[in-house]
């Protein structure tokens, strides 16, 4: 679960940067890819409180291991949660680097 788990934020990121490189000429896709849609679905799932952001515990009741073992990491603004864009900032971070 956790490797699918990155794999699907690194489908994200990866899916986010090609928009961005996306053409102005080009019309944009009519909807989220799929990956896309699914994390933000098992995001949404593990948000139990419904505040937009992963706390460490939601993190850790949904087994997402990676997550919680680089929580600090993720957690940019240090306010104790994870958002999605935190974890997008630090994919895209990872594959520009």
């Amino acid at each position: 679960m956790q490797s699918t788990f990155l794999l699907m934020v690194g489908a994200a990121v990866f899916g986010a940067s090609m928009a961005v490189a996306q053409s102005a000429s080009e019309p944009a896709a009519p909807s989220k890819p799929h990956f896309l849609a699914r994390f933000d679905e098992q995001f949404k799932a593990a948000d139990k409180d419904g505040d937009g952001a992963l706390s460490r515990t939601e993190a850790e009741a949904a087994h997402w291991g990676r997550l919680t073992d680089n929580f600090d990491r993720l957690d940019t603004n240090k306010d104790g949660k994870v958002t999605r864009d935190e974890i997008r900032a630090l994919m895209r971070q990872r594959v520009s680097s």
